[in-house]
């Protein structure tokens, strides 16, 4: 087999992604709204090319032998039923009643100026990280087994994602063209509101479940398509209500960041570098 060779599987996904893609723009620009997406994704194609030169070779999966599917399962249903609550904000007695304190304790003790919405920089932790992480505990999950562990070339993935962002936000801030204090308040926002916690949601814990009960590319792109329907209510109220539209938005968007993110984690064996990626690319806009 040549060494350029790519598994059937990669390939499927590969072409069916692109042709879904360019339908979903199609539908976009037929209804007037111009994408902007192509030109982050090349941006993202890119990066991911530099991050497989980094990050080669990749350590072999870690699988324990023996290992309980039905655990698997469980902690994978857990998982899936946090990202609908979140997803789509549903009213769940004790849930809601936490993430309400905690969105209410961010309002009164954390300042607007610095950190946007100051309830949701204590509301996301809380809900994407805090309680999932401690279910997935008691449900026999490891932290190293989360995207906790040692990790692949972080550094040098962090590099890779890092140089063009660190060159923006110099030219910004000296230009004048962004005051440091905007700079710094984006950074923090995503810091706190997503980042690492959207990462660990999606890529530390559904995409490490996942991957233990399918393929690694199926466990990367169900993710990934989960990670854009998870936008879906916000992207509605954004295109006013048009569905089809925020459909759309979500898989040129939000599939397309959460497979890069998710392709990253699978390199790095950590979350560092995703989540990184995660507020720069944020923070960018």
């Amino acid at each position: 087999m040549s060494k350029l060779s790519i598994p059937q599987e990669w390939r499927n996904i590969f072409w069916g992604g692109i042709f879904i893609y360019i339908i979903a723009n199609i539908y976009l620009i037929s209804i007037g709204t111009l994408s902007l997406f192509l030109g982050r994704t090349l941006y993202y194609a890119l990066l991911v090319w530099m991050t497989i030169k980094v990050t080669h070779p990749v350590p072999p999966e870690e699988n324990e032998a023996n290992e309980n599917k039905s655990k698997l399962w469980i902690q994978t249903l857990i998982i899936s039923l946090v990202i609908i609550i979140t997803g789509f904000s549903l009213n769940i007695p004790i849930w809601s009643n936490i993430v309400e304190w905690s969105y209410n304790f961010g309002e009164a003790t954390l300042p607007a100026e610095w950190f946007g919405g100051p309830g949701n920089s204590i509301a996301n932790p809380v809900q994407y990280f805090v309680i999932p992480f401690i279910l997935l505990l008691i449900l026999g999950a490891k932290p190293t087994e989360l995207g906790f562990g040692k990790g692949n070339k972080v550094g040098k993935a962090l590099l890779v994602w890092l140089a063009l962002p660190i060159v923006a936000w110099i030219i910004f801030v000296a230009s004048g063209l962004m005051p440091l204090q905007s700079l710094l308040r984006r950074l923090i926002g995503n810091l706190f509101q997503n980042g690492f916690f959207e990462e660990f949601l999606f890529r530390g814990a559904l995409q490490t479940r996942l991957s233990k009960l399918v393929s690694t590319p199926w466990a990367l792109t169900l993710q990934a398509i989960i990670f854009g329907l998870w936008h879906l209510n916000a992207n509605t109220q954004m295109m006013d209500g048009n569905i089809l539209a925020a459909l759309a938005i979500c898989l040129i968007s939000q599939t397309v960041s959460g497979f890069v993110f998710g392709y990253v984690f699978h390199r790095t064996k950590n979350l560092v570098v995703p989540s990184v990626a995660h507020v720069a690319m944020n923070s960018l806009g």
